[in-house]
């Protein structure tokens, strides 16, 4: 058993993290108590694991943040496979337009490696992103949703294998690139997809990851209301320094960072995250009574506050 899981309370399905599960330290402190999304449609997982809040602690030593009561990894693999079409609409899937995420790493992949080269995308969802850097790079994906292979697989020059990455068993040294977006914040274990990923790298290789930056401004801005915080699948958050970190411990050695949006620019979306940073400051210096004032359009304190500039692409070798 992970030795950072010290107990597992009566609740199925449920384990209590003691320690970090980057660095293992046991310097561990509360930091935030936070409300799950419990009324939406993709976010049923909060309901099924009857669990309506947990606490978000942070390691001293790495500044990693984590959840203390999570899902299991066991539970979670199986919310994805049986995920339905509707999660991938949920994801941008039907619109990759909006990734800005898939647009920042293209262009920096397109720089590196102008003749292209083979890849793997862990957790390649419909193919989307392989499918967008053309044929001059042999694609490969791993993925747990069902359907999501399905598509992917009508994508032509993709090969995608419905497993997770440690199950399939690539040889050592067999990508230039090794790419994911939007998982390591679902994962239990994060360093297992590091030091996998280092392995089956070849030399001077790319490991290439998508995530939010739970050290950004709007991120410590947000505070609990976090929208990236308050998703009940998301059990990992990261930071430059806690992955650093964890990507060190895996024998990468060189790092660089770019902070991107998540999501629609527009002047709404401005304003609505800037109404949202107002009321959670407005909470926390004068309590939650505060929401009941006529200049809040929302009454209810139960808000969150969305992505603004809050997420990072990094590149380790």
């Amino acid at each position: 058993m992970n030795q950072v899981i010290q107990d597992q309370p009566n609740l199925t399905n449920l384990e209590v993290v003691k320690a970090c599960p980057i660095c293992g330290s046991r310097r561990v402190d509360p930091k935030f108590d936070v409300r799950l999304i419990a009324d939406d449609l993709f976010q049923s997982l909060a309901i099924e694991l009857g669990l309506s809040q947990t606490t978000v602690a942070g390691c001293r030593e790495c500044a990693f943040l984590f959840k203390s009561t999570r899902p299991s990894a066991a539970f979670l693999d199986q919310l994805y496979i049986k995920s339905s079409e509707h999660y991938l609409k949920s994801i941008a899937e039907d619109d990759a337009e909006h990734r800005e995420d898939f647009h920042v790493a293209r262009q920096m992949l397109h720089e590196a490696f102008p003749r292209g080269g083979s890849i793997l995308d862990v957790g390649c969802a419909s193919g989307v992103f392989l499918e967008s850097l053309g044929q001059n790079w042999n694609r490969h994906g791993v993925e747990l949703f069902h359907l999501a292979v399905e598509r992917s697989r009508s994508r032509p020059g993709i090969v995608v294998h419905e497993s997770d990455l440690s199950s399939v068993a690539f040889a050592t040294e067999s990508f230039d690139v090794v790419c994911s977006f939007d998982v390591i914040e679902h994962l239990t274990d994060p360093m297992s997809i590091f030091r996998e990923a280092r392995r089956i790298l070849k030399p001077g290789g790319w490991l290439l990851l998508g995530t939010g930056n739970s050290g950004s401004l709007a991120a410590r801005m947000a505070g609990s209301r976090w929208t990236y915080l308050c998703i009940p699948e998301h059990i990992s958050f990261f930071n430059p320094r806690s992955l650093k970190k964890g990507l060190a411990q895996a024998d990468f050695s060189s790092f660089k960072f770019k902070t991107i949006h998540h999501g629609l620019r527009n002047r709404s979306v401005t304003s609505g995250w800037l109404r949202a940073v107002g009321k959670q400051w407005a909470v926390t210096l004068c309590g939650e009574d505060i929401v009941r004032m006529r200049i809040f359009r929302q009454k209810t304190s139960d808000f969150l506050v969305p992505f603004f500039f809050d997420h990072m692409i990094c590149v380790a070798r």
